[in-house]
């Protein structure tokens, strides 16, 4: 269950209706009666909240069923948000670079709370599909994403975003002890890159590397993807290396020296 409290203002419609948002924008489409149900209210409520948004555009009904999804006006919000940094302009460049010229997957994303927030995805010709839409969460200890924006943290900073318990399986080849993590992390501080070899999905080789701003702390990371299946050791060298030239592109635009 989502908790929803009031805004700073105090009011709880305010905070009722964010919290639709912020719900359909983590499970993609959900009914009245299971957004009720996550947001601890009844489902008439629930539904005079989705009328509203749905009148203003922020949500719509799906095609084929009665579940709802993230609208357009909060499409062009994000898009505007996106457009309006710097990180865009920088990282921009690079994500299709990736994707066009080399077949590869690439993603940039930022670190919110505990989670990986995708803020961009660009669908290479290659064979995997993107199911990471932006706005959507992901995990810190599976990812090449995760795993670069972790780079700078202390030891005791990345068992705190981690926690003590096992950490999520999402594959057989998933690290599931922060110890582990943590060696990646320090190989990764030597490479200047992190990989991550089918721990979040199975036969999706990534690679990320951290995105600098000009006081050269990271701000972001960039990842590239391609599928596992006869990756020689060579191709993942050259990923490795064309990941990493990208986001040290993508840094230096952004006044970084490091």
């Amino acid at each position: 269950m989502v908790s929803v409290g009031k805004t700073a203002t105090g009011s709880q419609t305010v905070a009722r209706a964010l919290a639709v948002l912020e719900l359909l924008g983590q499970e993609g489409e959900l009914g009245v009666r299971e957004l009720g149900r996550q947001l601890g209210v009844a489902p008439s409520i629930a539904q005079r909240l989705i009328n509203t948004l749905s009148e203003a555009g922020f949500v719509e009904k799906s095609l084929g069923n009665s579940k709802w999804k993230i609208g357009y006006k909060a499409f062009q919000i994000g898009s505007a948000f996106l457009a309006s940094t710097d990180l865009n302009a920088a990282t921009a460049p690079e994500l299709h670079l990736l994707a066009e010229q080399h077949q590869v997957n690439s993603f940039l994303g930022v670190l919110r709370g505990q989670d990986v927030v995708y803020l961009a995805t660009v669908q290479s010709g290659g064979p995997i599909s993107i199911t990471n839409a932006p706005g959507s969460r992901t995990y810190l200890h599976s990812t090449a994403l995760g795993k670069a924006l972790l780079l700078d943290r202390s030891d005791d900073e990345v068992q705190a975003l981690l926690g003590t318990g096992p950490l999520k399986q999402l594959t057989k080849k998933t690290k599931r002890s922060v110890s582990a993590i943590l060696k990646d992390l320090k190989e990764g501080r030597r490479l200047g890159y992190v990989i991550c070899d089918e721990e979040n999905l199975e036969n999706v080789f990534a690679v990320g590397v951290p995105v600098r701003d000009a006081s050269g702390g990271i701000i972001a990371a960039l990842s590239g993807a391609v599928p596992r299946q006869r990756l020689s050791a060579r191709a993942i060298e050259e990923l490795c290396e064309l990941v990493k030239a990208s986001a040290t592109r993508a840094s230096r635009r952004l006044g970084s020296l490091k």
